[in-house]
């Protein structure tokens, strides 16, 4: 469903961005607002994780609207979007874009085993790496919502990171809905990515483990280079190794687009491996290599 189709379906109600309260009438644009300032007059500084969906280009207009000083940077992952590149180099120009050390597909090969939804060792190398600071004086502000997904409606407004102790976080639209997001954004006549109007409902990396079989599927019909990027990087991940599962570049992407959630479910349950435990897939050297799984440590963890 596009953008258009989404506004012209939805059932006709008040303003999103208003509602009563049993105090009154309650706006949460204005209280956005007044948020992000009471943050900088704390003496935070704030510096926005950018994606350049549609929760973080709202949240960069409140940031513009509360008139504080703030800092906006994008992540590039290797596996963005070229119209999601396109959008934000046209359209946010003062946003500062990090370039990646190693692609997707470099990355896969050096760990010798496709990112899975509990191993994401690709949002740990591209996002979580790449954040804004560390210390009292740093605010990380995102575009996060509870609405997003089940997993996100725990979140809160004020978090601190536990993998990455000093790391605090702000996500002053946490509670908005999909409603209060696309009305700020028609209210505000803001750009948004035309990927949007094609019927995503959210944009990322193409081909991301969190993502559903059919949403992986949709993404590599729409970007066929992409999906040829890894299996590359699937035939060179093989290459040297014995799998009894893997014997081709296809069985890797039909297992990747169909069977890892339920081998990832399989090894948690037989408590193979902890996602909140340090990230034993990661180990880079001072060189910058990493160190890669062994094929038999491999079907070991992913319950193989």
């Amino acid at each position: 469903m596009t953008v258009q189709e989404y506004l012209q379906n939805r059932p006709y109600q008040p303003s999103a961005l208003k509602y009563d309260t049993l105090t009154g009438e309650e706006d949460v644009v204005a209280k956005a607002i007044k948020e992000i300032r009471a943050m900088a007059a704390a003496g935070q500084r704030l510096c926005l994780r950018f994606s350049g969906g549609k929760d973080s280009i709202v949240v960069k207009r409140l940031c513009e609207m509360a008139g504080v000083p703030y800092t906006a940077r994008f992540s590039r992952t290797s596996v963005d979007p070229p119209e999601l590149l396109r959008y934000i180099r046209t359209e946010h120009k003062d946003v500062i874009v990090e370039d990646p050390r190693i692609t997707m597909f470099q990355l896969i090969i050096k760990k010798g085993f496709p990112p899975t939804r509990l191993c994401r060792y690709c949002c740990q190398e591209f996002k979580e790496r790449n954040v804004c600071g560390r210390g009292d004086g740093i605010l990380t502000v995102t575009g996060v919502r509870k609405a997003e997904s089940p997993r996100r409606k725990s979140r809160s407004k004020y978090e601190t990171c536990q993998a990455d102790k000093g790391v605090n976080f702000f996500h002053p639209i946490v509670d908005w809905s999909d409603d209060q997001v696309w009305e700020f954004i028609i209210d505000e006549k803001l750009p948004y990515c035309q990927l949007y109007d094609e019927g995503m409902s959210r944009i990322g990396c193409v081909g991301c483990p969190l993502a559903s079989s059919d949403k992986i599927e949709a993404e590599f019909r729409r970007f066929p280079n992409f999906e040829k990027a890894y299996l590359w990087a699937f035939e060179k991940m093989l290459e040297g190794r014995h799998f009894d599962r893997w014997k081709t570049k296809y069985d890797v992407m039909d297992w990747y687009i169909y069977g890892s959630g339920e081998a990832c479910d399989k090894a948690a349950v037989c408590g193979q491996f902890d996602l909140f435990d340090e990230d034993y897939f990661d180990r880079l050297g001072g060189d910058g290599t990493t160190y890669a799984l062994e094929a038999e440590q491999v079907k070991t963890v992913l319950g193989m």
